[in-house]
């Protein structure tokens, strides 16, 4: 034990206390010896003997050179007995009983460690800096200490809320140390007009005049100056350097300083030192030699912003305590003064404490580490201080956005390798999609580059000279590709160069010799991990596209589209501009990719890259949002189109793509066909029934023409309704009109076409007066008229469906039609008592007056709104029951006729109540039988115990058809009044109940099938490995339910086919795993030959090369493509190779074959677009042109049968004579 520190005063207690204590805090100021003394009473207390004493440190430089000097105090060899591990170097052995390291190394061995079994003492050093590793360490040691009573946990801190740990751990035993030798004065000089308006200049002259009245008193002792970040220090070194000291010296002090320059610090010389510093020197190094300090009590602090999403880097007034460590900085080596740039009452209003990391930062980090470790919810994790809701709510939707956690906040495949990687979580999912994306090699250097400090330099006083070095390196459209350059540079100057000269070339270039060298140790680690995660490196340049694909899927929220004024619009309302020092700031892009934003006066973005807003697109697709407009009716294409808007977080990355909107919204997509393509004729179509209406439409306006009374004609609502009763719901453009219309028989065919008395139905505007249906929510009851006094039937009459019985509105039909209401108005008054009768006379007028103030029908019953009526007109009290309805003529109540589905009549009468009695119980049996309520079944997890009919009866005798129908987790036992769509369900809820039967046995086969590392990471590029072994047990699932799934209706011939195929699944399965290895292999070699040229040449021929490749390879195509046809791929790919290996020798010829199967092509494309390419005539074309590309590029390959131009286009010429999409 040294005995001249101050801990040496302590150590008897301190010894005493690890022994009774399971935790002892040790509160001792900066040289006081805790850290190096600590250990060696760890030591005597009997520690270090059933584990190693562990001792951390934030930093690494420090954890190397306490690890050295206790070695030499000790007496023993470094690396053995005293050992240090930091991030790239271990130097431990058996026999280490003392183990310094980096918090950040204690935290990585809790993955495989999670009982810290190889220490019996952690010493957590420097813990009041409250790092996000120190309070994640800290939270752990709580919980850690309940489960091993045999653990020492010692904390250290500066005098800094030594209590707080002491509560934290159950309030632990607290030994302060002294460390200060000598006594310092605290001077207050506060700034004139202190405040918001207290500007830069007035505290540099606040700094000159504070040096000024310490150089009067003594102008021989150093100063360290403490100021916000390097541009302050650049003006205060500015205005001191003015004054002109005498023998005296102006030094500046930040992190990014050069380490040349830095040394100047470190090794003070003979004359006096005005050092001019950030926070770094608060804590983090000690500069020597300091008698005076500067303090104008600002910092520059960084905090994350959940609600804006970057980094805020403003400055702020420092705490109490970070002032108080500042004022520690002198007085070491004599009585020392400190110079508060503020007033007493100013130090006295501030907090007390800095904010702890985890209150100012990101905590994505965090809870993704927290999620591997298996270490509950953050908000149950025993943080000193509780991280604020809305950061830890940011971190999960970080995780969320970068695809590491599920809705459930599980960790996914994607989130556990992750948390495997020591970077960022942005980082790590940079890397992820680099191994899918063939451009691990490219980014495993640009994410060790971005996770370390900038090693490019830029001294104050040769900045242009270090811009030039750096512009070497510079790239105009990317600076990640400049850091690519760069590194190139470096590895071959590392290869070719001593260790010496190295260094020299660093220099030249204004690199930082150090940081590039962790660079390269941090580049190596990620490599290592790679290999231990299954990646391989990429063979060829990753193309600039993939490569920047990759660093979007890690940074989604940080583009930008260039706007106004240099400015440019980002994703939640973000607006930010490249920093001026970007390699693109002198020319920006339209599209921009920053790997940081961060708000300082301004929001910068640094680092930038240019980019295309498709590949975000085809990067993001989870965090996209859509949204479609102005659909409208498309005579050239023959459907409804409309646009749509594809944004990012609010950011639009495509302003108006055209799409097919019936694919989307199908049934306004019909509305929309009926009423602008089939009403207004602007339709090309092969179906007779439209020209033939429009010749109809035409001769009705001429009979209206010539009675010269406007109206008579059906409107343009009439016609679209009428058509909308015919027509399918599947039907909503020319080609679905065309395909259906083709399966009619004639006489449906003619059931579509109008007639004249359909488009004059009677005189003008009698349409809306006496309407033809009568609207009952959704449904349209039909209204029947005749004029015949005595006749049943007389007046107005409803046909009501039977399973709509109990849903019609008697109030509706007291109105009966708007053309009756004042005739029923007049009845009902003139059937008023006598007494009452006698003051709405005459009636006529009373009603006439009622139906314009009510011409169409209310909520109320009729007699209710006209007594309402009387009442307010006369005054004259009336009610709803003085009207006597039963007393009206029978054609003034209406008349309903109750039918079944196909129209049979089963009753009629004009008393609803009476129908409702007799039949309401019918009724409702028929409605739910159309609901398929009777039958139905929900949530069916194995077949039904009893048989299931192929018929049963339906409503009014119309057989309805029991089928089962995949529900997707499950199955359901439905109803369908049509056999060909029971008929087309029923196999699916069949294979989803084998499906879940043999779950057991397709969870064992994807498991057991031996996919290879080499297949699996080739698969990668597509899906994961996961996804290829499923595709293949469920393609071959889908070869075993290929047919006989309609007549399994019943649980043994069930049970019989589900132990048929568990038998031969795993067979099937292989046999398409050796097919996938041989395809997968070809498309891994031919991809690299695909790569676009640099100079333009044969540009088209490869485009089309890759379309093709996208079409046959794509995610899922194992899976779904026929059997016979995934046999032919090897063929097919070795013909690509050979195609593309052409091209690039004669990319004319290649051209012209191109322009032979353009037609194909385009043909194919539109049948995709309009959704036929499933069709076995479209199949059949789609394979054929495949074997055409064979022959035409790679003929001695051969093909499977004679195919030529011609024979495909006579095939599409068959096809085109059915379906119009086939032609140009």
């Amino acid at each position: 034990m040294d005995e001249s520190l101050p801990v040496a005063r302590e150590a008897d207690t301190i010894v005493r206390l690890i022994r009774e204590h399971p935790v002892v805090v040790i509160a001792g100021e900066t040289g006081s010896g805790k850290t190096t003394q600590l250990p060696k009473l760890c030591l005597a207390a009997g520690r270090g003997i059933a584990g190693m004493i562990g001792c951390t440190q934030p930093r690494r430089i420090a954890a190397r050179a306490v690890a050295r000097r206790v070695a030499e105090e000790l007496g023993v060899e470094f690396g053995g007995a005293v050992g240090y591990q930091v991030r790239f170097t271990e130097q431990v052995s058996e026999r280490t009983h003392i183990k310094f390291m980096t918090d950040g190394i204690l935290l990585a061995e809790i993955q495989s460690d999670r009982f810290l079994s190889a220490y019996d003492t952690i010493i957590v050093d420097e813990a009041h800096e409250r790092s996000l590793n120190i309070d994640f360490l800290l939270g752990y040691l709580k919980q850690l200490l309940r489960k091993r009573r045999d653990l020492k946990v010692i904390v250290t801190s500066a005098t800094i809320d030594t209590e707080r740990f002491a509560r934290h751990f159950g309030d632990a035993p607290v030994v302060s140390v002294e460390g200060r030798s000598y006594p310092v004065q605290t001077r207050y000089r506060p700034l004139e007009g202190e405040g918001e308006d207290c500007g830069e200049r007035t505290v540099n002259e606040a700094i000159v005049a504070a040096v000024d009245e310490i150089t009067r008193e003594d102008p021989h002792g150093d100063v360290l100056v403490f100021l916000p970040g390097e541009r302050e220090i650049r003006d205060a070194h500015q205005a001191l350097e003015r004054r002109k000291y005498r023998q005296t010296e102006v030094l500046p002090l930040y992190a990014r300083l050069s380490a040349r320059d830095q040394d100047r610090v470190f090794n003070p010389g003979p004359k006096r030192r005005l050092v001019l510093a950030t926070n770094v020197a608060e804590t983090s190094l000690t500069v020597p030699r300091i008698r005076y300090v500067v303090d104008p009590g600002l910092a520059r602090v960084k905090r994350y912003s959940p609600r804006g999403k970057l980094d805020r880097l403003h400055i702020e007034p420092i705490s109490q305590a970070s002032a108080d460590q500042r004022k520690g900085r002198c007085g070491r080596v004599a009585a020392g003064v400190c110079y508060r740039l503020y007033s007493e009452a100013d130090f006295l209003s501030r907090p007390r404490y800095t904010d702890p990391e985890i209150l100012r930062a990101s905590l994505a980090g965090v809870i993704l580490r927290m999620l591997a470790l298996g270490l509950g919810r953050v908000e149950d994790f025993p943080f000193l201080d509780p991280p604020d809701p809305r950061a830890v709510a940011d971190g999960w939707q970080q995780l969320a956005e970068l695809g590491a956690v599920d809705k459930d906040r599980r960790l996914t495949p994607t989130g556990r390798q992750m948390a495997r990687l020591p970077v960022d979580p942005k980082l790590a999912r940079m890397l992820i999609a680099a191994a899918q994306h063939g451009a691990l090699r490219e980014m495993t250097v640009i994410t060790a580059f971005l996770g370390i400090q900038d090693p490019r330099e830029r001294p104050a006083d040769a900045r242009q000279a270090a811009d030039q070095a750096h512009a070497e390196f510079a790239d105009p459209r990317s600076e990640f590709v400049g850091v690519l350059k760069l590194w190139d540079a470096y590895r071959a100057a590392h290869e070719e160069l001593t260790q010496a000269r190295l260094r020299d070339w660093c220099g030249k270039r204004f690199l930082s010799f150090l940081r590039m060298r962790e660079w390269r140790e941090l580049h190596r680690q990620l490599l290592l991990l790679c290999t231990e995660l299954g990646w391989a490196l990429n063979a060829e340049p990753a193309g600039y596209g993939a490569l920047h694909r990759c660093l979007i899927a890690g940074l989604p929220g940080q583009l930008g589209h260039k706007a106004d004024k240099g400015l440019y619009d980002g994703p939640r309302g973000r607006k930010f501009q490249l920093f001026p020092g970007s390699a693109l700031a002198s020319k920006p892009p339209p599209w921009v990719l920053s790997a940081t934003i961060l708000d300082t006066q301004k929001v910068w973005g640094l680092m930038n890259a240019a980019i295309e807003p498709d590949w975000a697109i085809a990067e993001l697709p989870h965090l996209l949002a859509r949204k479609h407009f102005d659909p409208h009716w498309s005579r050239a294409q023959g459907r409804v189109v409309g646009f749509e808007q594809i944004s990012l977080f609010g950011l639009v990355l495509a302003p108006k793509r055209p799409v097919h909107y019936g694919g989307l919204y199908p049934v306004e997509a019909r509305e929309i066909f009926v009423r602008e393509g089939l009403v207004r004729g602007e339709v090309n179509t092969r179906a007779a029934f439209l020209p033939r209406n429009l010749q109809t439409l035409a001769k009705a306006r001429e009979e209206e023409a010539k009675l010269r009374r406007a109206g008579l004609v059906a409107d343009e609502d009439w016609q679209a309704q009428w058509y909308l009763d015919r027509l399918p719901a599947e039907v909503n453009s020319v080609v679905a009109l065309e395909k259906w219309y083709r399966t009619l028989p004639v006489d449906k065919k003619k059931s579509l076409e109008w007639s004249l008395a359909e488009l004059l139905p009677g005189e003008g505007g009698e349409a809306e007066r006496f309407p033809k249906y009568l609207p009952l929510g959704e449904a349209r009851l039909r209204l029947h008229y005749r004029f015949e006094p005595g006749a049943a039937d007389d007046g107005v009459t409803l046909d009501v469906p039977l399973h709509l019985l109990n849903a019609v509105d008697a109030a509706r039909l007291s109105w009966l039609v708007p053309g009756l209401i004042e005739d029923k108005a007049a009845a009902l008054i003139r059937g008023l008592p006598k007494v009452l009768r006698r003051n709405f006379v005459p009636a006529p007028e009373f009603a006439r007056a009622f139906r314009e103030a009510h011409p169409k029908p209310s909520a109320d019953a009729i007699a209710g709104e006209l007594a309402r009526f009387l009442r307010q007109a006369t005054g004259v009290e009336v009610a709803a029951s003085d009207f006597d309805e039963a007393a009206l003529e029978p054609h003034l109540r209406m008349n309903l006729r109750l039918v079944t589905q196909d129209g049979k009549l089963l009753a009629e009468s004009r008393d609803l109540d009476e129908l409702r009695q007799r039949f309401g119980q019918r009724a409702e049996h028929a409605f739910a039988a159309r609901a398929g309520e009777r039958l139905a079944a929900e949530g069916l997890r194995e077949f039904p115990a009893e048989p299931i009919p192929e018929s049963v009866p339906g409503e009014a005798g119309v057989p309805a058809f029991p089928a089962l129908v995949d529900t997707g987790e499950a199955a359901a036992l439905r109803v369908f009044a049509d056999r060909a769509k029971a008929d087309a369900e029923h196999p699916r809820g069949v294979r989803r109940l084998l499906e879940i039967a043999l779950a057991d046995r397709i969870r064992q086969a994807r498991k057991q099938l031996p996919v290879s590392p080499k297949t699996g990471l080739l698969y990668a590029a597509i899906e994961s490995t996961e996804r290829l072994r499923a595709d293949l047990v469920d393609a071959a699932l889908d070869a075993l339910l290929a047919d006989g799934l309609q007549s399994i209706r019943d649980r043994a011939v069930f049970a019989q086919r589900r132990d048929d195929i568990g038998k031969r699944l795993f067979g099937e399965a292989m046999e398409r795993l050796k097919l996938a290895e041989a395809i997968l292999a070809a498309v891994a070699e031919l991809r690299p030959k695909l790569e676009s040229p640099l100079m333009g040449w044969a540009r088209g021929n490869l485009d089309d090369l890759r379309a093709q490749l996208d079409d046959l390879v794509h995610a899922g195509f194992l899976r779904e493509t026929p059997a016979e046809a995934l046999a032919q791929y090897p063929r097919y790919l070795k013909a690509m190779m050979l195609r593309a290996e052409r091209a690039k020798l004669d990319p004319a010829r290649d051209q012209a074959r191109m322009l032979e199967i353009k037609p194909f092509v385009d043909a194919l494309a539109r049948a995709r677009a309009a959704g036929a390419l499933a069709q076995p005539d479209w199949q059949a074309l789609r394979w054929e042109l495949e074997e055409l590309r064979v022959s035409l590029f790679a003929q001695e390959l051969g093909t499977r049968g004679p195919v030529s131009v011609k024979r495909l286009a006579k095939r599409l010429e068959v096809l085109a004579a059915t379906d119009g999409r086939a032609w140009p």
